[in-house]
């Protein structure tokens, strides 16, 4: 080999080397930049989710500030963890604060992240749904002289007489008062739908009669805000649920609070059951391990006609159920004494079992018929509906009781006199407004006697609940047959705040024949009287009654507002801020 050969040679390799070098410098440098932007973007992100728990954090910290001081307005830059939060609360009006917190890691002046959440919170209250503008119990309405219900009625008794109804008339099968299953010792509980595994749970039982259902009601109580619990009644399979479903319901979660309580559940339809033969009450819910029911439970298993089971796959082919131990506290009701509609005027459509000397302006769906004029087409033959519970639960009164008596007590009998503003409060005795004297309610009003508005007084609701109702409970412990009777006459004027869904509400729970009485030409919004008789007459109106039974007479009249589907009561200052449902907003 000459040497220009060996220099081309040498000079070949190296121009060589130097592009094998540079191709591996540019892959090096391309691979340190990539793992840089990767480590960045990596750091870029945590901070980001580091920024959002902060935000998070903000909003829990607002809401725990707000029930230590409600003018609680934020804070600036505090310190947490591996950045900052700063928060901002502004008033909506007197029951509602929008919350914004701001979350900067590793701090607002020179941020890797930020993030800003919203929310808004409201005291603690309870919506009631109030679907009709009538809802009686087994009780049912007796209507006379000119008397008039402006909209739908919906009532587990007979509604007769002569008075004028302008919606539709629904008359529920017929009740028998005295359960025909129950089992209500209460030593222990059972979850549902806590976890997967419980999102069915059941109980077993043999009705004593051949005869339809009517009803079925749970021990209940809630941790959490679960939402609405479904109910299924089933026939047996071989000593556990089958999946053969005989009627549905739902029990409104609002129905049940903290605290066990019979709660009814709102069934589709009336089932034929056979007696001793065994069916099943099964209570579904999605799994929720913060939100969920508990249903109370005799460990003992004292109740000899059935079982108890629970399982994460009842209504699939083959499901799996599990045995517990003992018996799940229930009440089961079975169709009583057929119900009827008789002598009314009804303007929309009606259904009952028996029509006798009516006028209908609608359809009109039964199983007899005598007498009566429809305007619109007849369907005999048809299964009446299903009872209705009411729309409050004793809960809920009980709630509503405590949350007053935490505002403190005032001696009975106690007479307001110009005007005074109370709630929420117990008043231990008689309560007496009257002669132009004038009461605003500002939460809940326990009176542990009866209540007496009279004479030109008037009664309302605070400006400071906003939108919401407030309430006045005539509740005499141990002595409800004789007192919490509630007068309400001669002119008495009962309103709201102004502000829209802001409506009062007046209970009871005497169970007597004078529970509460409305006359001579007194207003009220919302009557509620679910074991007494309400009585309203001399021109007196309501814009909503719901009662074991209803006396409507001498041109008096109930007419519905719309509103009233879903209304909310504050429970005061002595309630809790909590994040409404549905309000968190992720805006950066």
């Amino acid at each position: 080999m000459t040497p220009l050969s060996t220099h081309a040679t040498r000079g070949s390799v190296l121009v060589f080397a130097l592009i094998v070098s540079s191709i591996i410098m540019t892959v090096t440098t391309g691979f340190f930049n990539y793992f840089g932007s990767a480590v960045h973007a990596e750091r870029v992100a945590l901070a980001s989710s580091q920024a959002r728990a902060l935000a998070e954090a903000g909003i829990d910290k607002a809401i725990y500030e707000l029930n230590q001081n409600s003018s609680y307005s934020g804070e600036s830059n505090v310190s947490l963890g591996a950045g900052t939060y700063s928060i901002s609360v502004a008033s909506i009006d007197g029951n509602t604060k929008r919350i914004t917190a701001t979350g900067n890691v590793p701090n607002s002046t020179n941020p890797t992240a930020t993030k800003i959440v919203q929310a808004s919170a409201s005291i603690d209250s309870s919506v009631v749904s109030f679907r009709y503008g009538v809802q009686i119990g087994n009780g049912g309405v007796t209507m006379s002289n000119g008397s008039s219900i402006q909209g739908n009625i919906f009532a587990n008794g007979n509604i007769s007489g002569s008075g004028t109804i302008t919606g539709d008339a629904t008359v529920a099968v017929g009740v028998d008062p005295t359960a025909d299953q129950q089992w209500m010792t209460q030593n222990s509980a059972f979850n549902i739908g806590d976890t997967a595994s419980h999102t069915a749970v059941a109980q077993a039982f043999k009705p004593s009669v051949s005869a339809s259902l009517a009803g079925i009601s749970l021990n209940l109580k809630k941790a959490g805000n679960p939402g609405d619990l479904t109910i299924k009644i089933v026939s047996d399979n071989a000593g556990k649920p089958s999946t053969t479903v005989l009627a549905s319901g739902t029990i409104p979660a609002s129905l049940i609070t903290t605290a066990y309580g019979l709660t009814s559940a709102t069934l589709d339809n009336t089932p034929s059951l056979t007696a001793n033969q065994t069916y099943w009450v099964i209570a579904t819910i999605p799994a929720n391990a913060t939100n969920y029911f508990i249903w109370g439970l005799d460990s003992n298993g004292g109740y000899t006609r059935g079982a108890a089971k629970y399982s994460s796959n009842w209504n699939q082919q083959n499901p799996a159920w599990n045995s517990i131990t003992g018996d799940l506290d229930f009440m089961l009701y079975v169709v009583g004494i057929a119900t009827s509609l008789s002598g009314v005027t009804v303007q929309g459509n009606v259904w009952a079992s028996v029509l006798s000397s009516c006028s209908i302006g609608g359809n009109a769906s039964y199983q007899t018929i005598s007498n009566c004029s429809v305007s619109g087409t007849k369907h005999p033959g048809t299964a009446p509906a299903a009872p209705v519970p009411l729309p409050i639960s004793d809960s809920q009164i009980a709630d509503w009781e405590s949350i007053a008596a935490a505002g403190g007590t005032l001696a009975g009998p106690y007479s307001v006199s110009g005007t005074k503003t109370l709630g929420p409060k117990k008043i231990d005795g008689d309560l007496s407004v009257t002669n132009g004297a004038k009461l605003i309610l500002s939460g809940p009003l326990w009176v542990n006697g009866n209540v007496t508005i009279s004479n030109n007084a008037y009664l309302s609701v605070s400006p400071s609940t906003g939108s919401s109702g407030a309430i006045i409970i005539a509740d005499a412990t141990g002595n409800t047959a004789l007192k919490g009777i509630v007068n309400l006459s001669n002119n008495v004027t009962i309103s709201g705040n102004g502000t829209t869904n802001s409506y009062p509400m007046i209970i009871t729970t005497n169970t007597g024949s004078h529970a509460i009485e409305l006359s001579n030409n007194a207003t009220s919004v919302i009557l509620y009287a679910p074991y007494g008789t309400v009585q309203i007459e001399n021109g007196a109106s309501a814009n909503q009654v719901t009662g074991k039974y209803l006396e409507l007479s001498n041109n008096s009249s109930i007419s519905y507002r719309s509103g009233l589907q879903n209304v909310s009561f504050s429970n005061g200052p002595g309630g809790s801020w909590t994040v409404i449902p549905g309000t968190y907003a992720i805006v950066k």
